[in-house]
Order: structure tokens, then sequence, then C-alpha cells
């Protein structure tokens, strides 16, 4: 599985980080500024797309694998907290994490070794994905 299997400290470390980007990187950085905190948010995703078209010049493979994965990463879930709001980010943390764990859990629980295990596992994803629209 993608995640081989989440923990306790691994689930509190992506609240950390998704907090981090919201409190710092959002609402932090627009006091900084004096800006609101949807052109804060533009602001970021502008500059993290035009940095991931820069990633391929890195050239330590792993170092562009790892720096591609956190900036996709960020700008999605910036992309994801503007969509559901700013006074949402809580909840929209919460939902990502219990995602995760429904993730890890249905497939160790249920799919692992199946042979069409991850097209169900997509499937599941899918079904539970809209619990948060």
């Amino acid at each position: 599985m993608p995640f081989c299997g989440f923990n306790k400290k691994m689930l509190e470390g992506l609240i950390n980080f998704h907090e981090g980007l919201v409190e710092h990187g959002i609402i932090e950085r627009s006091k900084k500024k004096n800006q609101s905190i949807e052109k804060t948010i533009e602001n970021e995703l502008n500059d993290m797309g035009r940095f991931i078209k820069e990633i391929p010049n890195i050239e330590n493979l792993e170092i562009r694998g790892a720096t591609n994965f956190l900036a996709n990463y960020a700008n999605t879930f910036y992309k994801l907290i503007q969509k559901t709001g700013i006074n949402n980010y809580k909840e929209t943390i919460n939902f990502l994490n219990d995602f995760y764990f429904k993730m890890d859990d249905k497939y160790y629980s249920e799919l692992e070794g199946k042979p069409d295990d991850m097209k169900q596992l997509a499937l599941y994803l899918n079904k539970i994905s809209k619990e948060k629209k």
C-alpha cells in the first residue's frame, strides 16, 4: 500500500504540517503582508505553480522526486483550503487525516493481496471522498 500503515506519529505529523501550511503559510503571511487571505492563497498558488515547473531542473533524482511531491501536495492542499474556506481549515485537516486512515485501514484489513486491490481501493476512495464537497 502506498502509505505502509499509518500510526499515531504519522497522523500527528500530517496535522502539524497542514496546520503549519495554514497558520504560517496563509494566516501569518497575510497579516505580515497586510493582504487578504484570498490574495495570499492566490500568491502562494502562483509561486508554487511556477516552482513546480522548475523542479525538473533539480539534478538529483531522489531530491527532485521528494521536492516535487511536497510542492504538489502543498499546492493541492492550498487549493482544497481555498475551496472549503479558511474558516473550515481544521475540519478539512480532520477530513484528510480520516480519509488517509480509512484508506490505509481498508487496504490492510480487506484488500491486501487481492488481484484487483488497488482498483477496489480507488473505488472506495471515490465513495468516501464524496463525504467532503
